[in-house]
């Protein structure tokens, strides 16, 4: 079944990279600013909530925005791509009925546009860092790329399982958003860890896998410290489990998937 699932992403591949530059080129096609929006819509967001967050904890800007660019950046990412998942099949439906493509490439489409403005996001980010902390810039920050690679794997998981369930009961979108919706505010996105773990509250991040997601990305491009090696293997295990238990669900749907659009 894992296999199956691996050769068909293969042979499908051309199809899979077609239909990602066409998103990309679609989703700002008349736009003036056209791909800049993948830059100016989270630098805006980020300075908007920093500022406001400011002035009313009284943070420093130049210590608060970046902890919140960097928190936002991943969990946008993962957020955009879980959403995109559960229409990753019903958006596919001419492909999936008069086609033979695989039905597994629907929903990597989908996390593959976002992980291309993710990737714009953290050049954005990194622009603007430069010139708040430049003393922070150095070799530690290369552990983003491996922190890239799970949490795309991640999200990959999520968009897979989503585009299952919403395949099956179609209320499912709108039930997703009011979770992530809840689980914003119970991960430290916009606020460190240990704001809970001063009100003894530590539990809540340490049983939420987005928390370990958002670190092995956050904690790289902030430039302070790395993520403990505890941090990272439960990122892993989580991601592998999550990624396994999708594969089984779409390869289980996969033959029946047209008749159910």
């Amino acid at each position: 079944m894992i296999q199956e699932y691996f050769r068909g992403l293969y042979r499908d591949r051309y199809v899979l990279l077609s239909l990602v530059n066409r998103d990309l080129q679609t989703r700002y096609r008349r736009s003036v600013l056209g791909i800049a929006w993948s830059i100016i819509t989270p630098l805006g967001l980020v300075l908007i909530i920093g500022s406001v967050y400011s002035i009313l904890f009284g943070n420093d800007p130049a210590v608060f925005i970046p902890l919140l660019f960097t928190g936002l950046n991943p969990w946008l990412f993962i957020n955009s791509s879980s959403d995109g998942g559960t229409a990753a099949f019903i958006g596919a439906e001419g492909y999936l009925k008069q086609t033979t493509v695989n039905a597994q490439i629907f929903p990597i489409r989908v996390t593959m546009v976002n992980f291309v403005n993710l990737l714009y996001s953290i050049i954005a980010f990194f622009s603007i860092y430069l010139f708040l902390q430049p003393n922070l810039f150095g070799p530690m920050m290369l552990m983003l790329f491996p922190g890239l690679i799970i949490v795309f794997i991640f999200a990959v998981a999520l968009a897979n399982i989503s585009a299952v369930l919403n395949l099956n009961v179609r209320d499912y979108q709108p039930l997703q958003g009011l979770i992530f919706q809840g689980l914003f505010y119970a991960t430290p996105v916009i606020y460190e860890a240990k704001v809970l773990e001063e009100k003894g509250f530590d539990i809540i991040y340490k049983l939420n896998p987005f928390y370990y997601m958002i670190e092995i990305v956050r904690q790289p491009m902030l430039g302070n410290k790395l993520p403990s090696l505890q941090t990272y293997l439960i990122a892993i295990s989580i991601t592998i489990i999550l990624f396994l238990i999708s594969i089984i669900l779409v390869m289980k749907i996969k033959k029946g998937i047209a008749y159910k659009l």
